[in-house]
Order: C-alpha cells, then sequence, then structure tokens
C-alpha cells in the first residue's frame, strides 16, 4: 500500500488572495450575486481510470495535466451510498448520508439483491436509516461484497484550492484511497484550512486483480493564521453547509468512481 507523509517542520506557503479585504472576496460575492454555490457548480476533477498516475483538469474548457493535485484544504465532505446493485452505472441510489451517521432514502428500487426486510432492520423513521449500524452489518459491511469489501460505498470529497483560482475544485477519495488518506487527514499538523496538500497517484490492485489509480496525500505547508482564518470565512464555512445540506434527490456526479 502507498504510504502517506506528514512533515515535521512545515513550510509557510504565501497565498496572498487571502489577505484581508482581498480583491478575492469581491470577485466571489459578485459571482455568486446572491445565490449559494453547489456542488454542481464546482469543477471535478476524476479519478483517472486503469491505474492511471496522471490528474487531468479541466477547467472551463482548459485542460491540464499534472502528477500532482496541490492546494490549500479548504472543505472536506462525507458521503456514504447504498445501490441496488454491485455495478451502479445508470442506477440510482436506494441510501444516501452525508454525515456517516443517518442516511436517507433516494429510491424504492432495491433490484433483486437487497432484501426489503434487511434493510427495514435498519429504518429509524420516515425514509430515515441507521447508516453506522448499516456500514457494520452482516448485509451490508466489511465481508457483504465482492473480495470481503463492504457493500455499501463510502468517501470523502476534498475541496482543493489551487493557487490562483477564485473557487476549489472537487476531488472524491473513494474506499481504496481512505486507507492513505484517514490517517493523513487525523494526523495534519493544523486547521485542515490552513493546509496545503498534495495528491498523488499510484497504481494499485483491487481485491480481483484489477487496477485502479490510488490516492496519496502530503503535506506541502501551511499559510498563516490570518490568511487561514480569511480561507475559513471565505469558504470553509459556505462549503461546510453545502457539503452536509442534503439534496433532496440530486445526486452528485463523484457517487460512482473508479476507485475500489
Amino acid at each position: 500500500m502507498a504510504t502517506t507523509a506528514i512533515a515535521t517542520a512545515t513550510t509557510e506557503v504565501a497565498y496572498p488572495c487571502l489577505q484581508p479585504n482581498s480583491r478575492q472576496a469581491r470577485i466571489i460575492q459578485s459571482n455568486l450575486d446572491g445565490e449559494q454555490m453547489r456542488e454542481m457548480d464546482l469543477v471535478r476533477v476524476k479519478t483517472p481510470l486503469g491505474g492511471s498516475t496522471t490528474w487531468q483538469i479541466d477547467v472551463d474548457g482548459n485542460t491540464e495535466s499534472t502528477d500532482e493535485l496541490k492546494g490549500l484544504l479548504v472543505g472536506e465532505g462525507k458521503r456514504g451510498y447504498l445501490w441496488p446493485s454491485l455495478d451502479p452505472s445508470e442506477q440510482r441510489p436506494i441510501l444516501e448520508s452525508r454525515d456517516l451517521i443517518v442516511a436517507r432514502r433516494l429510491s424504492d428500487d432495491l433490484g433483486s439483491e437487497i432484501s426489503p426486510a434487511a434493510l427495514e432492520k435498519y429504518r429509524i423513521g420516515d425514509r430515515l436509516y441507521d447508516w453506522a449500524a448499516i456500514s457494520i452489518s452482516p448485509e451490508f459491511g466489511f465481508g457483504s461484497s465482492k473480495g470481503g469489501a463492504k457493500r455499501v460505498k463510502e468517501s470523502r470529497i476534498l475541496a482543493i484550492l489551487r493557487q490562483g483560482d477564485v473557487w476549489p475544485v472537487l476531488v472524491t477519495v473513494g474506499p481504496g484511497s481512505l486507507p492513505s488518506w484517514l490517517p493523513f487527514r487525523k494526523r495534519l499538523p493544523a486547521f485542515h484550512y490552513e493546509c496545503v496538500v498534495g495528491l498523488k497517484l499510484a497504481k494499485a490492485k483491487g481485491a480481483g486483480g484489477q487496477p485502479y489509480s490510488q490516492i496519496v496525500p502530503r503535506l506541502v505547508g501551511t499559510i498563516s493564521e490570518e490568511e487561514g482564518e480569511v480561507a475559513r470565512r471565505l469558504y470553509t464555512e459556505s462549503l461546510t453547509r453545502m457539503f452536509t445540506t442534503f439534496s433532496g434527490g440530486a445526486v452528485a456526479a463523484e457517487v460512482v468512481e473508479s476507485d475500489e
């Protein structure tokens, strides 16, 4: 498994756009024009297929290739999904969780693989389910899918603000990359919105031997506390609301990823 790195002494990284009363804040407010930012409005950088170690970043028709996606970690969201089939292409999830504690029912189509009685055991309200219990259950937790994996799929969505950008890009950390990401995230030496991270890709193999691209993070450096406070107000607060507010049925494109 690929390793992650946390520097013992971080290097301060300059983000001039995060100076108090910056032009950046005025641009953001002008572009939003009173509307809320939605996930679908932000550029999503997909994890490549087949074990590729190169990111492809497409912003407004301009495509950039890089071996490391680098920027300020201004936001992070949690996601959990239960699908009617092990191959979720062109299907709607049955359940969605945005905190990995409680899930909402999105679809009544259970397909042919899921027993209604098995799911009903975890219902805690009107179209509400105990996700924390589901994720460790024998029906849907570890060992319930191929190769001993979970039937439910859990991930993180990272909002990465690259230098020079007005808005962050979104990256999904799928099940195969969570073992690299979660320990790294817990060991960050500062608030996440003060940390500049780098995301590289390593070729890995799934339980069935198929290659996939595993995200390998590293700490590039930190910004000052003053810049961090601006980043928190300008980005993190609104992104946190965006990530945790239930979409009401609209499922973002990130839910199907190549990450094992």
